[in-house]
C-alpha cells in the first residue's frame, strides 16, 4: 500500500501544473483506485481551505493517513514533493534558456490552459456531490436537489464575487450555516 501511495504522488507531482488546486482533479483520479469517495473528497477539500499551507501538501498528507496512517502521510507527503526540489533545481539552472525557448513558452503556457479546465472539474464533481447527491453527469438521472445546499453555494459565490470576502471565512460561514441547518 506504501509504495502504491507513494509512485501514486509522485505521479501527482509530477503532472500537477498549474498548483495545487490543479491537483485535486488528478489526486481524486488517482485516489479513486484506492476506493476514495466523493465525500471524502469533499473532505479533503474542505481541509485544504482551512489548514494553512500548500494544497498539495496537505492533501497528500490528508490521503495518506487515510489510508495508511502516520506512516502513509509522510510517505505521500515526501512523493508529492520530490518532483518538485526536482523542478526548482532544474529552473534555476536552465533559466534563462527556458524564457528564451519559444516552443516551451508554448507548452507552458498551453498547461496553463489545462489547469483552468482541472480546477472546473473540481468544482464540477464538488457542486454534484454536495447540491444533487451524484458523483458525476452520468448519474443525474438519480439527482436529489438538495435546496438548502444550493442555496449555501450560491450565497458563498455571490458573496465571493461581489465582496470579495476571504475564502477561510467563506468556508467557515459556509459551515456554519450547514450545522444550523442540520440541527433545525
Amino acid at each position: 500500500m506504501l509504495f502504491r501511495l507513494f509512485f501514486s504522488f509522485l505521479k501527482i507531482g509530477f503532472l500537477g501544473f498549474g498548483g495545487g488546486y490543479a491537483m485535486l482533479s488528478l489526486i481524486f483520479e488517482e485516489m479513486t483506485s484506492f476506493g476514495m469517495t466523493v465525500e471524502q473528497y469533499a473532505d479533503l477539500n474542505a481541509l485544504d481551505v482551512l489548514i494553512p499551507g500548500p494544497i498539495a501538501i496537505n492533501s497528500a498528507t490528508y490521503v495518506g493517513q487515510l489510508y495508511a496512517g502516520f506512516l502513509g502521510a509522510f510517505v505521500t507527503t515526501l512523493a508529492v514533493c520530490i518532483p518538485s526540489v526536482v523542478f526548482v533545481n532544474l529552473f534555476s539552472t536552465y533559466e534563462n534558456r527556458i524564457r528564451e525557448n519559444l516552443y516551451l513558452n508554448g507548452i507552458l503556457t498551453s498547461i496553463k490552459i489545462v489547469s483552468v479546465g482541472l480546477i472546473f472539474s473540481v468544482a464540477l464533481i464538488l457542486m454534484l456531490s454536495t447540491t444533487l447527491g451524484v458523483d458525476s453527469l452520468s448519474d443525474l438521472g438519480d439527482a436529489n436537489l438538495d435546496v438548502m445546499a444550493l442555496v449555501v453555494m450560491i450565497g458563498t459565490i455571490y458573496l465571493s464575487l461581489r465582496f470579495q470576502i476571504n475564502p477561510l471565512l467563506l468556508t467557515l460561514l459556509a459551515g456554519l450555516v450547514g450545522w444550523f441547518l442540520f440541527y433545525l
